[in-house]
Parts: structure tokens; sequence; C-alpha cells
């Protein structure tokens, strides 16, 4: 069954997070573009909050990862035992610095995830073009943070090959980009790995702060429907 996401950007929203049974908590500063680093000392007390969870990262809004910055980060993030970092694919055309990139933290042991972004894609041929690189899995998020979702952007029939292909080519896959509640059961009809939340654990919608209520109402409404949907089609 497909996990949900939840994207936190400080200590706070940390523990407000860990009350809840969210499969993967990602640390984000979301006040800096599409994946903001939070940095080195927020993630090490942030991770001290969390016992048992999965947690991921976002690494920065780096056009190319090839840089000893980013190497030095992905290295401190394994280090910690973080599972998942996830690294932006902004620009088609430095496709092989990431190739590149992947090769030198092969021996790493966090799983990398490659994020490329609906309003920046302009043909599902990218999206073969990005499947050839060596990340463990990919999702699809919005570069530009102004409500609009990735399902408007995209055509349903696009987001379906992005999953399919995905899986055919052994990859995990995920779905975000300002989701709400009210389409849950299209984006799960996708049948993404994980879809990642953040403004929908917001008040209002926002994403200033997280919302202990709108985290328990949106979970709620995340499994029934799941379980619904697991239920007819079995």
């Amino acid at each position: 069954m497909t996990k949900i996401l939840a994207s936190i950007k400080n200590e706070h929203e940390a523990k407000v997070i860990s009350k809840f049974n969210f499969d993967i908590v990602d640390i984000k500063n979301v006040d800096d573009g599409a994946l903001g680093y939070v940095g080195d000392s927020s993630i090490e007390k942030i991770i001290k909050i969390f016992c048992n969870n999965t947690l991921s990262v976002t690494a920065g809004n780096d056009s190319s990862p090839l840089t000893k910055k980013q190497y030095k980060r992905v290295k401190f993030l394994d280090k910690l035992g973080i599972e998942y970092v996830k690294i932006g694919i902004f620009d088609i055309n430095l496709l092989q610095d990431h190739c590149n990139f992947l090769e030198s933290i092969k021996h790493l042991t966090i799983k990398t995830v490659g994020v490329i972004f609906a309003d920046l894609i302009s043909s599902e041929q990218e999206i073969e073009e990005v499947l050839k690189l060596d990340y463990d899995g990919l999702m699809i998020d919005t570069a530009s943070k102004n409500n609009q979702s990735t399902l408007d952007i995209l055509s349903a029939d696009t987001l379906k090959f992005f999953t399919e292909s995905c899986k055919e080519s052994d990859k995990f896959c995920g779905i975000s980009g300002s989701l709400s509640s009210m389409r849950f059961k299209e984006t799960l009809s996708l049948q993404p790995n994980f879809i990642g939340l953040r403004g929908a654990l917001c008040s209002h919608s926002k994403r200033d702060n997280i919302d202990p209520v709108m985290c328990q109402n949106t979970l709620k409404s995340f499994k029934l429907i799941s379980q619904k949907m697991y239920q007819e089609a079995v």
C-alpha cells in the first residue's frame, strides 16, 4: 500500500509530528525553495526526537549536485543514519553531473531520491532520461510553491507513465506538490509508493506551521480511502 510522508521544518514541528503515525518524516527548509536544507545542527537536534521513524532530508536547491558541499552533506546524512536524501533535478541538461555524483556516493548506505518537478517537465521523454540515472527512487514535486498541485499541472496519463516507468525500472516513486486530502483517491489511483504532504498538514492550507488537528484528520482520511481502495481492488 502507498505510504504517507510528512514534511517538517524544525524541532517544534518534529515534536508535533512524532505523535502521529506517518510512514516517513521529511526534514526540509520550507522557506528556501522546493528542497531547502535546514542545516546540520538542526538535523542533529530533530533526529533526537524520533526513535523508530523513517527519516528523509532535502539536500538543497543546487542546480548541480556535483560539488564538494553536496558530497560532504550527503556523507554527513549517511553517518547520521538518515534513510533517504532528496536531490533536485532542476536542469535536464545537467544529468551527467547527477550521474557522476551518484557514482561518487555509491559506497554510502543512504538511499537517493531524485526529485523532478511538474512545472519544469516538458515531456515524458525527459522522464525517460531521468530514469536512466542510478537513483534508488524518483518523486515528482512542484518547484514553485504557489498552491498549484502536481495533479493540475501534469495529466493523469503522464503521472501514470511516471509511476509505471519507475516500477519497470526497479525504482520506488513518490508524488507530492500541494496535494490535498480531497484528492487522495485521485493520487492513490496512480499507485505511487508514497505521497508527500506539507500544506495539507498546516493551518488553513498554509505551509507556515504544522497543525495537529490537520495531521489527525488527514491521516484518518488517508487511511480510510487507502483501505477502501484496497478492498475494492481485491
